[in-house]
């Protein structure tokens, strides 16, 4: 018998978050060759990364950083690469896999450049799908490359959908923490910290995505992305609030049954399933022992404490220049947050603004990735100018 070679993955975001997790996975180091490492600007890590993977390129996006890099990787064989043309070259290569971990738009014009250059795109990175929903989906222009979601709840949903008609599908259910803010006055949140709001009572993320968790901003993005994901009206879509994350997915179907996947909440569990695929999964990941879980809880979302998931409703009906809207404005609005500009409630004030502005544009062209990008811009210069000058709705 012919022995097989690996197949090849390619990594963007290798240093954050998920790409860790996913260097972590024995099955990734064993049964794949990395084509290529892909970082910001953490140097050092990408680094320790590259000699213990041994990837045919290592590429860093900050240019000044490449002597550096070049000086840590010498001899090892490794090519060295940065800069944003790099990274869209290195990114279009052909592969069998490529990992989208980039978080933010920063990621969204190489997620793009992997389209039709790789036979699977395992995809974490929400603002290329909630910006970009119309191409990445459009069969004319994608006609090679599957999609599999990485996120927790869409690679739930994603799998629960492989065992079930579609024609008999009722609604598709999110799950949502809550973050730390569930049960905070409505009062009180304009005093909330960039401290406390940091402070994920489950999961360990970016700075970004976890502020994204507390305002449930993140929820709203998978809201819009699962409408793309699995082509669905987002009326047939609800979301839960499950502070146990035990439950990531569910789907409910017309005969009255309503299946779940559950697990412990282990970003490793769902990186590995959208790499490999659930056949194909090693079995190295510990179960849900239920005599541990004391109980499972369940509630509607607050649209009056968390607006953010209503607004992402209303982008969604607005059309695809609001959705541009929604994204780019809640990263403004967030990184001043962050910056402690504007207070926790502001965030919602922001992202209000854009979205009503983003319908003076809904005549704008957003049929290829250098418009989209363009009116992100735009919008974001917009967003920019609101906190400047306190000019909210």
């Amino acid at each position: 018998m012919i022995k097989q070679s690996k197949k090849n993955i390619s990594i963007l975001g290798s240093t954050g978050s998920i790409g860790k997790n996913t260097l972590s996975i024995p099955s990734v180091r064993d049964n794949l060759f990395i084509h290529a490492l892909i970082a910001g600007k953490n140097i050092n890590l990408l680094t320790e990364q590259s000699l213990a993977f041994r990837p045919k390129y290592a590429v860093i996006f900050e240019e000044k950083k490449y002597k550096e890099l070049k000086s840590n990787l010498f001899g090892s064989g490794i090519k060295i690469k940065s800069g944003k043309e790099s990274v869209l070259d290195v990114i279009s290569q052909p592969t069998d896999i490529v990992l989208s971990a980039i978080s933010g738009s920063a990621g969204i014009e190489p997620t793009l450049s992997a389209i039709n250059n790789t036979e699977k795109l395992a995809i974490a990175n929400k603002e290329s799908i909630v910006t970009c929903g119309n191409l990445l989906f459009d069969k004319k222009i994608n006609h090679k490359t599957s999609i599999v979601p990485v996120d927790s709840e869409h690679n739930a949903i994603y799998n629960l959908l492989k065992n079930v008609e579609k024609k008999n599908l009722k609604e598709i259910i999110l799950t949502a923490s809550g973050g730390p803010f569930l049960s905070t006055p409505i009062e009180q949140l304009s005093k909330v910290t960039v401290e406390d709001a940091l402070k994920h009572p489950t999961w360990n993320m970016g700075k970004k995505i976890t502020i994204d968790s507390a305002t449930l901003i993140n929820k709203g993005l998978e809201l819009i992305e699962a409408s793309y994901l699995f082509q669905i009206n987002h009326k047939k879509i609800r979301v839960l609030v499950h502070p146990e994350s035990i439950i990531h997915g569910m789907v409910s179907m017309k005969d009255g049954t309503t299946n779940a996947l559950l697990s412990i909440p282990d970003m490793k569990i769902p990186i590995s399933n959208a790499i490999f695929g659930t056949v194909d999964n090693a079995l190295e990941f510990k179960n849900i022992n239920f005599y541990d879980i004391e109980k499972l809880t369940f509630k509607k979302p607050d649209n009056d404490r968390f607006p953010a998931l209503k607004m992402a409703r209303d982008a969604i009906d607005l059309g695809p220049q609001a959705l541009v809207a929604y994204n780019a404005a809640s990263e403004v609005a967030v990184q001043n947050f962050l910056l402690k500009k504007i207070s926790f409630s502001d965030i919602y004030k922001v992202m209000k603004s854009c979205l009503v502005y983003s319908e003076t544009l809904k005549n704008n062209d957003i049929s290829n990735l250098k418009n989209i990008l363009s009116l992100g811009h735009k919008i974001k210069t917009y967003a920019s100018n609101t906190i400047k000058e306190k000019r909210w709705c």
